[in-house]
């Protein structure tokens, strides 16, 4: 029924995605933004889920009374927890336990499933969900292979998106989305590319620390000899934030947004220019490496987050890899459309709830 409406709740760093959506689509969205000073007296991001829900449900109520809508499900983004299989999740009390602890690792998503089962209660709903955590990393064994035993390669991405592109693919080629093989290129703060078989990520970089290009401001994948010496003259916390916040674009020219790159070269800046240049290489070196591991067989590339809003980029970037199969760009992200998408096919009985 059209009275009818699910929340979705996407936390960021410094603000929260607030939306509603029906069967038909989004019904309204607002971004509510968390100044840092305000988020600074918070020791823990856990810390914040008051906070933010004091900032939420103003805006929710009166929405819902002006327009008699009925709320029949939450679903909010899933953080960092345990490694998972993809899918919608039923955010039970072990999801709750790990999202709260941070105990793998702490982010601002973590606070998506915290708030929806708060909401839960609000609206008396028997569950609420999480699509496609950001854990979702099961990659092939082959894949986990790194060279060193003991150490293990892993996948912190942006699968939710990158999966909700593979879905966008799949109806533009009008085939089943498990029956779609695609590399999908994440690009934004950080960068996610991954492999997409069978309807699972099978492969993907680590977007926060290790492999992968550089983004606009994190390292990407590094020469061993350079890790090693900088490891061993700098503490640990200092090295990681180098790595995590401060290389890429912003560390070689001064700012992480590729505009300002962009017209840096446009204005001569040699350096930039060749900055840029190495910044497309190494995308479209990846991208052509996970094609690779398809074994030539992915049905499309596809082009996502918000340096694909970018056209100069794209082309840039197409003359490289466009020759290998077909070439989709779809700028921005989609992780609201992805999480009610993830909520409605449990809804309507097209697939079981996963446990966590």
């Amino acid at each position: 029924m059209n009275n009818q409406a699910v929340i979705v709740i996407n936390p960021g760093s410094t603000s929260t995605k607030l939306a509603f959506y029906n069967t038909e689509g989004e019904l309204f969205s607002e971004n509510i933004i968390h100044p840092q000073d305000e988020l600074q007296e918070f020791e823990r991001i856990a810390d914040q889920l008051d906070y933010r829900l004091a900032q939420i449900l103003p805006i929710i109520e009166p929405y819902l009374e002006k327009n008699n809508l009925q709320i029949i499900g939450a679903v909010g983004r899933g953080g960092i927890v345990k490694p998972v299989d993809g899918g919608t999740y039923r955010v039970n009390e072990d999801f709750l336990i790990d999202a709260r602890s941070g105990e793998y690792g702490e982010h601002a998503s973590n606070l998506g499933s915290l708030i929806v089962n708060e909401l839960k209660e609000v609206f008396q709903l028997k569950e609420c969900y999480t699509v496609d955590p950001v854990s979702t990393s099961r990659i092939s064994e082959v894949a986990k292979i790194s060279g060193v035993p003991g150490i293990e390669r892993s996948g912190r991405a942006h699968p939710l998106n990158i999966k909700m592109t593979v879905r966008k693919i799949a109806r533009k080629l009008e085939l089943p989305f498990n029956e779609v093989t695609a590399v999908v290129a994440h690009l934004g703060g950080g960068i996610s590319i991954g492999l997409v078989q069978g309807g699972a990520l099978v492969d993907v970089n680590d977007a926060l620390l290790g492999m992968g290009p550089f983004s606009p401001n994190r390292a990407g994948a590094l020469p061993i000899r350079g890790i090693m010496k900088l490891c061993y003259s700098k503490p640990e916390a200092e090295v990681k934030k180098l790595f995590s916040q401060n290389s890429g674009l912003k560390a070689y020219l001064g700012t992480e947004d590729l505009r300002d790159v962009l017209k840096m070269v446009d204005d001569g800046n040699e350096k930039a220019k060749l900055i840029y240049e190495a910044f497309v290489y190494q995308v479209a070196k990846e991208i052509g490496a996970y094609f690779a591991a398809s074994k030539s067989s992915a049905k499309a590339i596809g082009i996502t987050g918000g340096i694909a809003y970018s056209e100069r980029f794209v082309a840039d970037l197409e003359s490289y890899v466009g020759s290998l199969t077909k070439f989709f760009v779809f700028p921005g992200e989609s992780e609201m459309e992805a999480l009610a998408e993830g909520f409605y096919r449990v809804y309507n009985g097209e697939e079981e709830a996963l446990e966590y």
